[in-house]
């Protein structure tokens, strides 16, 4: 008999045994009239028949019946039925139980709808937990502890705090991004660079569209190890290709960045040390560990893809049994807390800089002006349109050996997810962002 663990996100359906992961079935569906396609058999030609594919039954788990184009009427649950049938099938034996890992933006309701579909496919489930809580009381970290996960269409901060038991205290959710919107982005991200320079479009058809779709997480794989990446489609009569970097990547996702950046400020109280962990997904992300490894005070953990799952399945004598299974957000810590290193000291370093788009601007007595367009005296230029981004948004100047902004805008300017009320003294280490989602630049002294 072995436990497996089984972490339910809907970017995919990820199983472990015996600590190795024996599946990783991505959350899609193709209603297809000829027969039901899910997991990677839908990946595979969801470009091919855009209107009869779904992917949203695990995010939006629920017994209320769809209207699909294939004309097929169907519930998200029976859709996470054939699912979760469909993986259980190919990975169970005899005598199995299973732990279930879910994240916390799932509902109470909606744990119990996936009980549901466990008993009626006669997969034991001996216990279920929050996903983020499993892998991270598995860590040597600090006593406050947070989870970043990339869902298909969210994302999803996990706050845990506690010495000896880590807790679950607080979810906090980006809404509207998730991988499909950062995919697509680099779909047209490398399409655009295609058109530059062969004239191909591989956005223009379906099967080329496929193709570039199913290849991304192999470029976006590369790219953690290397700075370009040669990306290619082949058609019938040729092979076209593009040499893009990661920072370009980086770029696309921009606005999206910012709003994880953000998330991850919000997770904490100002200047509190904390361990950052970093689920597969979001760490594949190009650039973004670089990006939250400059934030202060922070730690920075990455986690393997089958972390959440493996740690589920080692605690099931802590987690259950209990019939029905409860939702467990509070285990014991493997390594006792790390020792805080203590508080960054407000004001302690000046920033002497702003960076944008990787160029150096100097903060100094005489005021920097930033907004859309040209203008008068010192003036830092903002492409646009940038949405929530005013003309003249703001302004940064060094005022009594402090740097500080001076916010002019309707929509705001905010440090570090917090937005200004008039006026904020900067430091080292801080984000600007300026609008929604707008434009992001980060705050370094330079000798």
């Amino acid at each position: 008999m072995a436990t497996i663990g089984l972490e339910l996100v809907d970017a995919a359906l990820v199983a472990v045994r015996d600590g190795a992961r024996v599946a990783a079935s991505p959350g899609v569906a193709l209603l297809d009239p000829q027969g039901l396609l899910v997991g990677e058999a839908a990946v595979a030609a969801a470009r091919l028949k855009p209107v009869l594919a779904t992917d949203r039954f695990w995010a939006d788990l629920a017994l209320d019946l769809q209207a699909p184009a294939a004309g097929l009427a169907v519930s998200h649950a029976d859709l996470a039925h054939a699912h979760l049938s469909l993986l259980w099938r190919s990975i169970g034996q005899s005598g199995d139980q299973v732990v279930l890992a879910v994240p916390g933006s799932m509902r109470l309701e909606q744990v119990g709808l996936a009980l549901g579909i466990a008993r009626r496919i006669a997969m034991p489930v001996g216990g279920v937990v929050d996903a983020a809580v499993a892998a991270c009381a598995e860590l040597p970290a600090r006593q406050t502890v947070l989870h970043l996960d990339i869902h298909l269409h969210q994302s999803v901060l996990t706050q845990m705090e506690g010495a000896s038991l880590l807790r679950r205290s607080r979810i906090e959710i980006a809404p509207r991004v998730g991988m499909k919107v950062m995919l697509g982005a680099w779909a047209h991200l490398i399409s655009e660079a295609m058109v530059r320079r062969t004239r191909f479009d591989p956005l223009h058809q379906a099967a080329s569209e496929q193709q570039l779709y199913l290849r991304l997480p192999v470029w976006l794989a590369a790219l953690s190890a290397q700075e370009t990446v040669d990306v290619s489609i082949e058609t019938d009569t040729r092979t076209f290709s593009a040499a893009l970097r990661r920072d370009q990547f980086a770029l696309a996702a921009e606005a999206y960045y910012a709003q994880l950046i953000d998330l991850v400020h919000s997770g904490r109280r100002a200047g509190e040390a904390a361990t950052l962990a970093l689920s597969s997904r979001a760490a594949a992300l190009p650039a973004l560990r670089e990006r939250l490894a400059a934030l202060p005070d922070l730690e920075l953990v990455m986690l393997a893809e089958s972390a959440p799952a493996a740690a589920a399945a080692a605690r099931i004598e802590e987690i259950g049994p209990a019939e029905p299974p409860v939702l467990a957000t509070a285990l014991q810590r493997r390594h006792a807390a790390a020792p805080d290193p203590g508080l960054r000291r407000t004001g302690a370093a000046c920033p002497t800089h702003v960076i944008l788009h990787g160029r150096a601007h100097a903060i100094n007595e005489h005021p920097l002006q930033l907004g859309l367009g040209d203008g008068p005296g010192r003036r830092l230029a903002l492409d646009g349109p940038l949405a929530g981004v005013s003309r003249l948004h703001c302004t940064l100047l060094l005022r009594d050996g402090s740097a500080v902004i001076r916010d002019h805008s309707r929509y705001g300017s905010f440090v570090n997810g917090e937005r200004v009320d008039g006026e904020a003294v900067l430091g080292v280490g801080d984000r600007l962002r300026l609008g929604t989602p707008g434009v992001v630049l980060d705050l370094v002294a330079v000798a």
